[in-house]
């Protein structure tokens, strides 16, 4: 049987892994293999701690995304209210320095905070925008509402990123490329030269799985080959 190539990414890996455990599981011949049990039962709890930290990884990508949207649309109402002091419309002039006294508690620079200390802080902003002065305000101005509500959009969206980030990281205590190490040994090192051995001594009971198994290896193999052509 030919091992894993060590290039393989975090989800490829993954997902080999996972058809490993289902291939093993409905193969009723060599359930009661003792060591073969104790093999899959290590490919599976890797296989779980790497799908998991894959998940962190892909939400903490989707959070630093999110972080950029919100931290857009912040600026972008510090300028729009800039332009609009500059106006020579007294109206919209008078308007605009009142929300700009407002902003100006928080300023452009809440974009650099933390991630915890931002969202405080756009919370904040937020509410001082709705009150009753600052409303008033913004009706005379254009478009200062569908910024304020571009902002609330995107606070939202980086709060429930934030939440789903925190869940997946009290499930993971490793990274996926550390992860993936182990899991690629637990098959390199173990599975693969005991299915081979095994299916050449016994393959009536072997060699079902130790065949599907090199089938999932090979495929996997030959994608991770094509790519680095």
């Amino acid at each position: 049987m030919n091992k894993l190539n060590a290039k393989m990414r975090v989800t490829e890996v993954d997902s080999l892994s996972d058809a490993l455990v289902r291939l093993y599981k409905v193969d009723a011949g060599i359930a009661e293999d003792a060591f073969l049990k104790s093999v899959m039962a290590d490919v599976e709890t890797l296989s779980a701690k790497l799908t998991t930290a894959i998940r962190q990884d892909k939400v903490l990508s989707s959070l630093e995304d999110l972080d950029a949207v919100r931290d857009e649309a912040v600026k972008a109402l510090g300028t729009l209210l800039d332009g609009y002091a500059a106006i020579p419309i007294p109206a919209k002039k008078d308007a605009a320095e009142k929300l700009r006294t407002v902003f100006a508690k928080y300023g452009k620079s809440i974009t650099t905070a933390n991630y915890a200390s931002e969202s405080s802080l756009i919370e904040s902003l937020l509410e001082d925008f709705s009150k009753g002065d600052a409303q008033e305000s913004v009706k005379v101005l254009d478009g200062v509402a569908e910024i304020l509500g571009e902002i609330r959009a995107a606070q939202d969206a980086f709060v429930k990123a934030s939440d789903e980030y925190t869940a997946a990281s009290s499930a993971k205590a490793e990274s996926a490329s550390s992860v993936k190490k182990l899991l690629v040994s637990a098959i390199n090192d173990r599975l693969v030269p005991y299915l081979t051995a095994m299916a050449m001594a016994n393959g009536t009971v072997y060699g079902d799985f130790a065949l599907k198994a090199e089938k999932e290896i090979s495929r996997v193999n030959e994608t991770v080959s094509r790519r680095g052509k």
